[in-house]
Order: C-alpha cells, then structure tokens, then sequence
C-alpha cells in the first residue's frame, strides 16, 4: 500500500475493531490490577485531587522565607533570631527575646509564610527562661 492511497471501508473498519478491542482490553486488565471502578472510589479520587492543601516549601526555603519575614517584622529586627530548617513547610526558632509577647509574634510571623505549615517556636524569654528555678538542683549541688 502507498501512502497517497486510502484506506478501503474495510480496512477503516479493520483498524477501528482493533483499536476498540485494544482499549476494551486494556481497560480489562487495568481494572484486574488498580481494582473495581465504582462511584464512591471515583468521588474520593475527585476529592483528593481538589483537596490537596496549600504546597508546602522545602525545608531549606521555609526557614529563608521565614528569616525574610522575621527581618521584615519591625518589631523582631535585629533580634537575632536563628530560624532551622526541620523539614518540608516545618521551621524551628531560636534564640533570645525581651518578652513573651516578641515570642508569640515571631511565631505568628514565621507561620504567616505561604508554603509553611508548622513551626516549632523553641525562643527563650530573657529574664524567665534563664533563672533557674528553686526545686532544680544546682551544677554545684552534689548528692552522695
């Protein structure tokens, strides 16, 4: 056969037969491997597909976006603040603050950043954290 010729209806139909025998066959054995078809497994796939939640950054970008947003914050620049890469859209804070409150606005702030889903806020309060307290025993303390 040339490729300036065409096709004969018998042929037309020849191919079209096994092009629909083709895909009802492989519609058979997919089916046999990935399991039954039915409406409740197509809506949850549906589901699953609208619902897939905000993209989550990468654990090294998280903790860059939220320096950037921490040093954008006039009331938490020059703080000092070390923020650690835990893992993908999860960050952890670190270091010293003057209050509980520049505590709970950097936290706020680092979980303010698109693509960040938790932050783990491990900032110490100057002034609270640093007393020990009267039921700890002392580094001088020793017990026989």
């Amino acid at each position: 056969m040339r490729h300036d010729e065409e096709l004969s209806g018998g042929e037309v139909l020849l191919w079209a037969t096994l092009g629909l025998g083709g895909g009802v066959l492989a519609a058979f054995a997919l089916s046999e491997w990935l399991g039954e078809v039915n409406p409740t497994r197509v809506r949850r796939a549906a589901d699953r597909l609208r619902d897939s939640g905000p993209v989550r950054l990468t654990a090294s970008a998280a903790a860059r976006a939220v320096e950037v947003a921490l040093r954008a914050d006039p009331r938490l620049t020059g703080l000092g603040i070390e923020t650690r890469a835990v893992s993908r859209g999860a960050v952890e804070l670190r270091g010293w603050v003057a209050s509980r409150s520049l505590r709970t606005a950097a936290g706020r702030t680092a979980l303010a950043v698109p693509g960040v889903a938790s932050v783990i806020n491990s900032l110490l309060v100057r002034g609270e954290d640093d007393r020990p307290s009267a039921d700890q025993p002392r580094a001088a303390d020793q017990s026989a």
